[in-house]
């Protein structure tokens, strides 16, 4: 038991710290990515269009963190797989001595996992669908416009949802550092004293 508890711990730890690590990178990046293209004001070859004057380095921007977030996803559902295995196997050796922490770690947990499900579901498919209008509708300036102001919004609430998300690993984290082992009850021990006496 004490083996597998171990083992399940490092998966823990490995997989709690990437989906923490991942999201703060990203936190870290975006700012920057922006900022240097902002910089260098390119021009996309692909998206030519009198309309867009002084737009395409923020719509470049905002769809290189786009990207890095939808990859970042597809590591954030898997440490969230290992992560629900983790408490699952706390929650069966640790329930009769660390309780309260228990349940504060699987309510944190839950939180991030609605935040990545809601993130998933709703939030990048409409970062998607509202960047391709904006480029499809380049020169039409009425439905252009509207585009690009609900792929900002809904870039920034992504953004905003990876915040909360950091702030809720974090908690996991904190109330993770306390975990030990569980400990083997006194009938045991005793037979182990008696069997040694032997």
């Amino acid at each position: 038991m004490d083996a597998a508890f171990t083992f399940m711990q490092i998966l823990y730890w490995l997989a709690l710290s990437t989906w923490f690590g991942g999201l703060l990178f990203v936190a870290v990046a975006a700012p920057v990515i922006f900022r240097t293209i902002h910089e260098s004001d390119p021009t996309l070859p692909t998206v030519l269009s009198v309309n867009l004057e002084g737009q395409h380095g923020t719509l470049l921007a905002g769809s290189i963190v786009a990207n890095l977030l939808s990859t970042l996803l597809r590591f954030q559902l898997v440490c969230a797989a290992i992560l629900a295995l983790g408490l699952i196997v706390q929650w069966v050796a640790l329930y009769d001595t660390q309780v309260w922490p228990l349940v504060l770690r699987t309510a944190l947990y839950i939180g991030a996992l609605v935040l990545l499900g809601y993130d998933w579901r709703v939030v990048s498919p409409r970062i998607f669908q509202h960047r391709q209008e904006y480029i499809d509708h380049a020169d039409e300036p009425e439905i252009a416009n509207v585009a690009r102001v609900q792929f900002d919004r809904y870039h920034r609430e992504s953004i905003t949802v990876l915040m909360i998300e950091l702030g809720l690993l974090m908690g996991i984290i904190l109330f993770s550092a306390g975990i030990s082992p569980p400990h083997r009850s006194a009938h045991l021990d005793n037979a182990t004293s008696v069997g040694s006496h032997r």
